[in-house]
């Protein structure tokens, strides 16, 4: 009887072993290797003015994942700001606030001349009172109705989501935009209710006036 003999092994088969850079590449979360993958993810780093100028050690905020080191942020602005291929976005935010102050690079998406993408960092949600919809997902309503003489710009727009746009529509609410992203919203009984921008990074904590005594 004759017995089939194994087969040598082809060599050219054989699992390539993974250089260094491969291994290198593997251990950099998806996100931050976004520019090699067909579906793009879009990074943030909001940044206090001060820490942008050298002014102060205070930590940015990489949106999604949390505080990173001042000299990891300033590495990724110098990085990326000029890089046409990545997505990505500096805000730079109020030392004191924290509120968003400008984006760059702004989207090349606009309504009417408006950098919408500003306005959906700005307010990271929809500005309804407790409305928790991320505002990437909402319409870009005219605070005072364009059809009035409301401009589109940064200081009559602000994101809402579809129920709470036909709630404004059609209810008898008024709202006021003061600035960018400060509204107040005035219910049918006359009651205010005022919305604000969310702090971006951590603000500054005021000095104590009248300290504890230990």
């Amino acid at each position: 009887m004759d017995r089939t003999r194994p087969q040598p092994r082809n060599n050219s088969a054989r699992e390539e072993i993974p250089s260094d850079d491969d291994l290198a590449e593997q251990e950099i979360p998806a996100a931050f290797r976004s520019w090699r993958a067909a579906i793009k993810a879009k990074l943030q780093l909001n940044v206090p003015i001060t820490t942008l100028f050298e002014l102060a050690e205070r930590p940015a905020e990489l949106g999604g994942f949390g505080p990173v080191l001042t000299e990891v942020a300033r590495r990724l602005i110098a990085n990326h700001l000029d890089n046409p291929d990545a997505m990505f976005a500096i805000g730079v935010t109020h030392p004191v606030t924290g509120q968003l102050l400008s984006l760059h690079p702004l989207s090349k998406r606009f309504l009417r001349g408006l950098p919408a993408e500003f306005v959906q960092s700005l307010n990271q949600r929809c500005t309804w009172m407790l409305c928790r919809r991320p505002a990437i997902s909402c319409d870009l309503d005219h605070t005072k109705p364009y059809s009035e003489g409301g401009e589109t710009s940064v200081n009559n727009v602000a994101p809402l989501c579809r129920r709470h746009d036909r709630v404004k529509t059609e209810g008898d609410w008024k709202v006021e935009q003061t600035s960018p992203g400060h509204l107040t919203y005035t219910d049918p009984h006359g009651r205010q209710y005022q919305v604000t921008p969310p702090r971006l990074t951590d603000p500054v904590e005021p000095d104590d006036p009248d300290p504890p005594p230990f």
